[in-house]
């Protein structure tokens, strides 16, 4: 049996904003491009979301923060409420939505561990236990460090 509580609609657009910690521009934008399909309005015309929606809301914001673009996004909730029957299909583009973050994840953490080292080596310079070596006005040598970084990363993977 359906929970009705859950798709009554109590929440506004400023309610919806307090709980989630996205903003109200973010969430109107998602409402507007038709990515929350049951979101309601009253008889003055303003957004009310229920608890159902607010789970739509997440699940979308998860998609488009994980890269995932909004024509995908759109595709993908299609797929949702055509049924079951698009199960396979929605599976695969969030495998491979998982793959392409996984790619990236992998990327930030070799420019984290390139922006540590130049932090420490920043850091030594300002103590006055190196010399400014990684300033392009120093030469053809500068950011050596850097790019043995790259190489180790490649030799690791």
């Amino acid at each position: 049996m359906l929970d009705q509580t859950t798709h009554e609609p109590k929440y506004t657009v400023k309610d919806v904003s307090e709980m989630t910690g996205l903003t109200k521009h973010t969430i109107r934008y998602y409402d507007d491009q038709h990515l929350i399909p049951f979101t309601s309005r009253n008889e003055r015309n303003i957004r009310l979301f229920s608890e159902h929606d607010l789970d739509w809301l997440r699940m979308v914001h998860s998609l488009r923060i994980s890269g995932l673009p909004i024509s995908e996004v759109k595709h993908y909730i299609d797929m949702c409420l055509q049924g079951d029957e698009t199960i396979p299909q929605r599976a695969e583009l969030i495998a491979q939505q998982e793959e392409a973050l996984e790619k990236k994840i992998h990327e930030y953490n070799i420019q984290l561990m390139h922006i540590k080292k130049k932090k420490a080596y920043y850091q030594n310079v300002s103590m006055g236990q190196a010399d400014d070596t990684w300033n392009p006005v120093h030469g053809p040598d500068c950011g050596a460090e850097s790019q043995q970084i790259q190489r180790a990363v490649k030799v690791q993977n």
